[in-house]
């Protein structure tokens, strides 16, 4: 996760809500660097930050939020760009695919015009070459007859013939980096193996993607690097297959745990409100190796070999 020449380097990045004058810490201390041409997935529990971490980077969070630290892309810091540089970036160079893609699309609109759309916005092409360029994405996103398919309207389409559409509107913007917020979340495997096939989709065109996701199959299968995250900060970090073939924290090998294949066994407990996170490490209540120091004082990411872990064991 060290590359001299990131694509996107997030360095120190905190972020507090403020609501009825309590702070809410909901991504605390978060670093991660990625290189064009990569897939990073940042996995966790739903509620660990992964997705405020996503739409930090394009600033969509509310009004009431605080953020610390920094996010450089492409050389740029996001939060000094004046709003006019800022919308030339969210499309045009910076994708995001939302959740539910059902809900993404504009009911009332033909697929051809959902991609048209962005397309005139962001003048990816001229107006005469719109529509050979419309044709050629929905082809890329799996689309055989992409004529055909151009005129159908989302209720027209399956889940996953959605989701293609989607990304479809992703590879015609042309955009460096593509963030995936929980892509698959409430989909049966047949539709999961559709969205994977439209993210290597995207990893083909050599664009880099930041996958956010509770799935751990689907980072496994696409990603290079990835970020476990548990009650806002990042708890294990590095090389996806050395992580999830023989994870070194405690909290990653209970994620690994708990899938189906590996005898579902959950980890016992939830996790701390972040109105009031414990004193010492956030997954100490719920760890069985835990030890009285771990209960006093927080541990710090450490480098070894090769991976980040957060554990007072390294």
């Amino acid at each position: 996760m060290n590359s001299p020449d990131p694509l996107l380097d997030i360095s120190n990045l905190s972020i507090t809500f403020l609501s009825d004058g309590i702070k809410i810490p909901a991504v605390s201390g978060f670093s991660c660097r990625i290189t064009q041409g990569t897939c990073t997935a940042i996995i966790g529990e739903s509620g660990c930050g992964k997705s405020v971490v996503a739409h930090a980077i394009l600033r969509l969070l509310p009004k009431n939020s605080l953020v610390e630290g920094e996010i450089i892309f492409k050389n740029l810091n996001i939060y000094r760009l004046n709003e006019r540089t800022l919308q030339s970036i969210r499309g045009n160079e910076i994708g995001i695919m939302f959740q539910s893609p059902d809900r993404a699309l504009n009911p009332i609109y033909r697929l051809y015009h959902q991609i048209l759309g962005p397309l005139d916005i962001h003048k990816v092409v001229p107006v005469q070459e719109s529509e050979a360029h419309i044709y050629k994405a929905l082809r890329k996103a799996g689309f055989s007859d992409p004529e055909h398919s151009s005129r159908l309207y989302p209720c027209h389409c399956s889940g996953g013939m959605n989701q293609r559409a989607v990304t479809a509107i992703i590879l015609s913007l042309e955009p460096d980096l593509v963030i995936a917020d929980e892509p698959t979340k409430g989909l049966d495997r047949s539709r999961i193996l559709d969205i994977q096939a439209s993210l290597k989709e995207i990893l083909h065109e050599n664009r880099t993607l930041l996958l956010i996701t509770h799935d751990i199959r689907l980072a496994h299968a696409i990603a290079h690097q990835i970020v476990v995250m548990y009650a806002g900060e990042i708890v294990e970090a590095g090389p996806v297959n050395a992580i999830l073939s023989s994870p070194s924290h405690p909290y990653t090998r209970g994620l690994i745990q708990s899938l189906p294949e590996n005898g579902f066994n959950p980890i016992p407990g939830c996790a701390p409100p972040l109105t009031s996170l414990p004193e010492g490490c956030r997954f100490a209540d719920r760890c069985y190796q835990a030890t009285k120091m771990c209960h006093k004082r927080p541990a710090n990411l450490t480098h070894v070999n090769g991976r980040m872990i957060r554990c007072h064991r390294y």
